[in-house]
């Protein structure tokens, strides 16, 4: 009876083991996966507020590189178990819509999860500022310490500039009422190319090849050129960067890196930014843009 009973008990721990060698192969080669729709912010107020346009995510498992998604996404990960994951922030760069490229000023988020083959995992990632990123300059306009520079020179007869009160609204999010940045040419008379806001000059940015991120929000039925004034001990140069093109009626959300053109810079290197429009010969009256939120961050 004992070596019956040995054999039944031999047969059912083989039969197991084979259960879960089977389950084990069927598993597989099946990827689990975690999805992103959105993410949140957790911000220091001191440096700005949350509005950000955080577009995508770098996603590493194990911290191995998975690869860049533009969110919403749905990620395959081919690590079942336990498995660290680790989400940087992208955002579209110089205006591309296509270009996503790691946002350094944001720390990564991490979590150890539980995956699971055939399964999604949906993850909501949060990101904090780096204890290393410099916010070098803010400027919403909701005080009266503006850090705008008198244009120079004054505004053509009829047209206007100022902070305004108007209707802030970033693809539905930050409802609201905003003191922005207003310039509108009200004359129709001729054609010309104007500086339509200048900011006070910063120095002491990083020059060792490091990004340097300038953002800002912009409402505007005109082109606009972006451009700085470079200058180093030995030489002051203009340095036109990108066309923000108009944006349709709808407040848009630009990120810029300089990095190349502080990069190997002398040292005492300074930029003042600022932003011309050249007036079209048969404008109507009423053409004007808007700016707020800028910021200019790096990393120390």
């Amino acid at each position: 009876m004992r070596s019956i009973a040995q054999f039944f008990i031999l047969v059912i721990f083989s039969a197991s083991i084979f259960f879960e060698a089977g389950c084990k192969q069927k598993d597989a080669g099946i990827p689990s996966r975690i999805a992103i729709d959105a993410v949140s912010l957790n911000l220091d107020p001191a440096n700005g507020n949350t509005i950000h346009q955080i577009k995508g995510v770098q996603v590493f498992a194990n911290q191995e590189l998975i690869g860049n998604f533009e969110l919403p996404c749905k990620i395959p990960i081919d690590k079942l178990g336990n498995v660290q994951i680790d989400i940087f922030p992208l955002v579209f760069i110089n205006g591309s819509s296509s270009n996503l490229t790691l946002y350094t000023p944001l720390e990564g988020y991490r979590d150890t999860l539980n995956l699971v083959a055939g399964k999604t995992l949906t993850v909501l990632p949060t990101f904090t500022h780096r204890k290393s990123t410099v916010v070098r300059w803010i400027e919403d306009f909701e005080d009266n310490n503006s850090t705008l520079v008198p244009i120079s020179p004054s505004p053509f007869p009829g047209d206007t500039l100022g902070i305004v009160s108007r209707d802030f609204d970033l693809n539905g999010a930050f409802k609201g009422k905003s003191n922005v940045y207003r310039f509108c040419f009200e004359d129709i008379d001729s054609a010309k190319y104007f500086d339509v806001g200048s900011f006070l000059e910063y120095a002491d940015l990083p020059t060792n090849g490091s990004g340097v991120f300038f953002e800002f929000d912009i409402k505007t039925d005109l082109p606009v050129q972006l451009a700085l004034r470079r200058k180093t001990p030995t030489a002051s140069e203009l340095v036109p960067y990108m066309v923000v093109n108009p944006t349709g009626g709808q407040w848009k959300r630009f990120y810029v890196n300089l990095v190349y053109e502080l990069a190997n810079q002398p040292a005492n290197t300074s930029i003042r930014i600022f932003f011309d429009v050249n007036k079209p010969a048969n404008s109507v009256a009423g053409r004007e843009i808007l700016f707020d939120n800028l910021r200019l961050s790096y990393l120390k």
